[in-house]
Parts: C-alpha cells; structure tokens; sequence
C-alpha cells in the first residue's frame, strides 16, 4: 500500500484541552516544500484558517477516512523554530492545556496591511547614564540562575546596565520581564544610549506595531527586548541573557485564561532550551527565590546591603483603644505627622484598601452589602457609592435596608478615601494627595495617601516619614502567602526611604508577631526561616507543590453535587499514593466569579516528579492552575 506524507498541524485556535494537532495530507505539489514549523493554511470545520506544521511523517492511511489537504503554505522559511515548538510542548505538558493554546501565545495576528509605525514618543526624556563599577564576571559565567539582591533603585540599574553592555558585546539579545507597564517605562528611561535597539513588545500594541516589533526581534534587529509577562515568548534570534524584575511580584502569574502560567517557570525552562544566563532582580526577595539559594540552585548576587535603616516604630493599636483612642491615627503617628508638616518635610501614608468604609450593614437585621455577581462586600466611595473592585460592579449607597428597611445603615473598615478625609480635617492647610491610577506632580504635596499601586510613582527621596495606618490588612485573608507578602511590602516601604534620619511608623493589632521584630532588625533570613518551618509543617510551597482545581456553576446545589464527584473520583484514582494529599471541595474566597459559584480543590504534591496522568482525564469544564499564586 502506498504511503503518504502527513502532517500533523496545530490550529492557531484555543482548542479543548486534549485536542493538539490534526493529520494532513499533504499534497504532491508540496511534497517537497513542507517543513516542521511553517505557517500553512489549511481547511477547518467549513473554513481556512492558518496552523503550524508540528511534525511530518510517511504512513499509510489507516484511519478509514479520507484526510485533509494542507491548501497552500504561507511562507517557505519555518515560522517557529526548534525551540519555540519544544517550549510550546513544554507549556502544552506542564498546565494541562492543548498544543493549540500554547501555540497562541507564541504565535502573532499577522496584519493584512503592513506598515511601519513608531513604538515610543520620539520626546521621551532619558536619565543621565549612570556610572557602571561594578563587577559582575562572576554572575555572568555562573552555570545557574541568579538572584539579584539590591537594595536601592540605582543599584538595580547599575546592574542591569553591566549585564545588558556585556551581553551585547558578544552580539546577543537581552529580554527583561517587568511586573508592570509603570515598572517597565521606569526602566527604559535609562535605555537611552541603546533606544535604537530596544523593542517594548507588549501584547495589547497595536495589530501592525506588534507584528512590526515581533519581527524586529526575530530578525535580530531588536537587542533589548522590554516586557510585561507575555515578552517571554518573543521570537528570538540569539537570546543570552533573560532578566526578571521584581521576581517575587505576583503579576509574573498569569490567572486567566490559559495557561496559567508563571513568567518565571516559563523563563527557567527557556533558559535550559536556549543556555542562556537566566537573573531574578529583587528588592524584596520571595520565600521560593530564598529557598533556591539556601539548597544551592541559584547563586546570590547581593549589591550593597544598608549599613542603616530609617527607624522602625510599631505601634499597639489596642493600647489605643484602652486609651479610648478610637480614630485611625495613633497618638505617635498623629505627633509624628504634625511634627514632620511643621519642619516642612513630605509624609507618605499607606493602606493596601481603597475606598471609605469597607463593609456595609444593616445594624438591625445584620444584612451585608455584597456584589450580586462575586459574592464579595461591597466597598464605599463618598462619591462614587458601592463598588466591587473585582468586577467594578456599582449601585447606588442605600437609605433604608433593602432587607429589613431599617434607617440604621453603619459603614465600617477603613479605605484610602477614609483617610483622606480624615487628614483634611486635622490639617487643613496643608496639600493632600490621594494617589489613584492618574496623577502627576506628587512633589508639590505634603501629604500622600496610597496603597500599594502608589510605590513605583513617589519620588521617595523627598518622602520622609512613612505611616502604616493598619498592618494587619494584608494578614487574615485566608492564604498561606499572606504574611510573606506582608512582610516583603513592609520591608520594602523600609528600603524606599533607606536612610537613618528618616522614619515609618506601623499600626497593627497584632505587635507579637514575629514580622514586626524581623522588619525592626530588617532581618530577612530569621523570618524566611520561620515561615519556612512553618510552610513544613502545613505542606505548603516551595516545600511541596500545588494544584489548584477550579469548578464553576451558575446552580449553586448543582455544582455542589457535581464537585463532591470530581472529589471522590479524584480520592480513588490516587488511594494507595502517599506523596498526594488532596483536600476537600470548598467554595473560594471570591464565592461567585461573573454569575457563577466557583468551587476549588487543592492537590498537595510532597514531591515534584509526581505522574499527574490522574488529572488528564478531568472534565474540561474543570480548571487545572498548576502553581497558584494564591489559594483565595
């Protein structure tokens, strides 16, 4: 019997998760011309649409019926190379997700018309170069990753500056992943000398931007490729070195949709396939990179370690409260702050919540206004009314209960707009800024109010006292990062204004907890190695890994009956293996996610080569997040 020449093509379509590739005929008129890799068309459920071509072989045809020609190939030169299909392999494998879908994130639109445009305002305003003296040979010929310690933005750039002039001499790319657009663009402004070989590559450019700049840097023209998460697929022609900004940052995770990947795994994987120098920048390292030096896996890179910190004062906010104290200012901070505005010196106050009040209830009924969508309280702007900051649902602040029609509405919880009204009153003289996400001349204020969004816009220079209205904000959600991530944020309120003259005063109705006496003596390895144990003994990361399986129904009892089952299936399928600990269904933390109730599994694996094939039979209406960032 005669063979034929197949191939197996991935349609560039988010497909089902099972569904990878697709056999081909390939045609006599191409027999000669098809290679793994290229972009071809071919016919699709009654259309054309295009795919890559992932792998050919000679067969017979044994499937019983007659198979598909590949209709034309789009350009002879492959599209995707070795290392971009064996990535997409990778990606396909590791988050549970079709070939096709990984391929998505590799592969660009490609625009009908093509024409030139320009990426960055031709008036961008460059920093001065910075003077390079430090030594970095020894990171440089390191055979495994590097965690880049800094503890002032200048070291940071230094660094970066030495790796990004070093690299470039032996004529290789250079691809850094910044958390955030802000972060990013705080970074190119020392980019200057190199503009002319630096591509911003971001996936919401515009269709002929992006595809102008994705062949920029598979040609190599672009040296220096700058992005968010999704530049780590970049096409590159000769990648040397990869930098991840901010590691510990937790918008390096993509949460939705497939994959849910994490730039950083993705980044390490890469750096295998194409043995490339890989660095992880931080100023406020994660327990995990913390973990990697400790067993040896990643080298340390510290840059100047502050030989004097700004003093650290905490402050018992229930010994307030048995004074009577019951406002949002402890007396300290109250003094300081007068204290500061009366020597004309700036002060920054810090609370991770928005908003007035953060709950309101009925006092009579104890009805709670909650987003009908998420299931999540409602939070109150004085002129804006009831907001969900998960899906920016809005309605109007009520007068009467709308379940008891009480008059006895009380707001509690306090938001950054609390505290700026607050402020206003005790100093009205005084310049008060509330940082949102638009603002600009932050230096002619003497007070600002923000959360965490604030960080990365103050001139931190001119800041100098910090108040921490409420520390225990970020503590009680029900997550085992919360205080690693705690302490990381207060840590790096700390650093920002890194010198002993100046002070940060934190509130908190928890003063024991050994956060406070590790950031007083900005002692990182003593709280990394408690949280550690602590992590050991509850079986959490990076001691162990996680699986988070997400189900979701709009029927409440339903989905309750339907996850119990996935449950109990799941509960046999791994019964005689130990090193799998698999805890019950319960409904998450944001309990309805666009109209439906959303259930979730957590699978810990005690060891990392653990066979998942338990899972590939999962229906595919559940979510597989290998990795979560967080368990809320």
């Amino acid at each position: 019997m005669k063979k034929n020449k197949i191939a197996q093509i991935i349609p560039i379509l988010r497909l089902k998760r099972n569904l990878h590739y697709f056999d081909y005929l390939v045609p006599n008129e191409l027999d000669q011309q098809i290679k793994i890799g290229q972009l071809v068309e071919i016919p699709f459920r009654q259309k054309l649409i295009k795919g890559i071509v992932f792998n050919i072989e000679e067969r017979t045809n044994q499937s019983g019926y007659q198979l598909k020609p590949v209709n034309k190939i789009m350009d002879p030169l492959p599209f995707l190379i070795d290392w971009q299909i064996n990535l997409i392999e990778y990606l396909s494998n590791y988050y549970f997700v079709s070939r096709a879908t990984a391929l998505k994130m590799l592969v660009p639109e490609i625009p009908k018309r093509q024409k030139s445009s320009k990426s960055i305002p031709p008036n961008y305003i460059f920093k001065k170069p910075l003077e390079l003296d430090l030594d970095i040979e020894k990171y440089l010929v390191a055979d495994k990753p590097v965690l880049l310690h800094y503890f002032k933005y200048t070291d940071k750039i230094k660094a970066f500056l030495s790796l990004i002039q070093k690299v470039l001499a032996d004529n290789k790319q250079i691809v850094i992943i910044c958390p955030l657009l802000v972060n990013l663009y705080k970074l190119y402004q020392y980019l200057g000398e190199y503009q002319n070989l630096t591509s911003i590559f971001l996936n919401d450019l515009p269709r002929n931007l992006y595809w102008q700049e994705w062949m920029k840097i598979k040609k190599g023209q672009a040296k220096i490729i700058l992005g968010t998460r999704s530049a780590i697929f970049a096409p590159f022609a000769n990648l040397g070195l990869i930098i991840i900004d901010d590691e510990g940052n937790e918008n390096h995770k993509q949460e939705e949709p497939n994959p849910r990947y994490n730039v950083k795994d993705v980044a390490l994987k890469l750096s295998v396939l194409l043995k490339t120098k890989i660095v992880f920048a931080a100023l406020t390292p994660s327990l995990n990179a913390y973990y990697q030096v400790n067993q040896k896996n990643w080298l340390p890179w510290v840059i100047n370690e502050p030989k004097q910190l700004p003093s650290v004062v905490i402050i018992d906010r229930n010994e307030e409260f048995k004074k009577g104290n019951y406002t949002i200012f402890g007396e300290v901070l109250l003094q300081k702050i007068t204290e500061n505005l009366s020597a004309k010196k700036k002060i920054f106050l810090f609370l991770n919540r928005k908003g007035s009040a953060t709950l309101t209830t009925c006092q009579d009924c104890g009805f709670l206004a909650l987003c009908p969508t998420c299931r999540l309280p409602l939070t109150y702007y004085e002129k804006k009314g009831l907001i969900c900051h998960h899906c920016n649902y809005k309605q109007d602040l009520f007068l009467f209960c709308p379940k008891c029609k009480s008059p006895k509405i009380k707001q509690t919880g306090i938001g950054t707009e609390k505290v700026e009204a607050e402020i206003n009153k005790l100093f009205p003289k005084f310049k008060v800024l509330k940082i949102d996400q638009s603002i600009s001349a932050v230096s002619e204020f003497d007070i600002i109010i923000g959360t965490q969004y604030a960080l990365d816009l103050i001139d931190w220079e001119k800041i100098n006292l910090i108040g921490v209205i409420n520390a225990d904000v970020l503590f009680y959600l029900p997550d085992y990062r919360s205080l690693e991530k705690t302490f990381n944020l207060l840590a790096k309120l700390i650093l920002l204004i890194n010198t002993d003259h100046k002070e940060i005063i934190i509130q908190t109705f928890s003063p024991e907890n050994y956060i406070f006496s590790a950031l007083k003596q900005m002692n990182w390895s003593g709280f990394y190695q408690q949280e550690l144990e602590a992590r050991t003994d509850l079986a959490y990361p990076p001691i162990t890994k996680l699986i988070k399986l997400i189900y979701q129904n709009i029927d409440y009892n339903a989905g309750q009956e339907q996850i119990v089952q996935i449950y109990q299936d799941l509960k046999l399928k791994i019964a005689n293996n130990k090193e799998i600990i698999l805890n019950p269904p319960l409904i998450v933390h944001a309990q309805q996610v666009r109209g439906r109730f959303r259930w979730q599994i957590v699978i810990k694996l005690l060891k990392t080569n653990i066979n998942l094939d338990f899972l590939k039979d999962l229906p595919e209406d559940i979510i597989i997040d290998i990795d979560p960032e967080n368990l809320l």
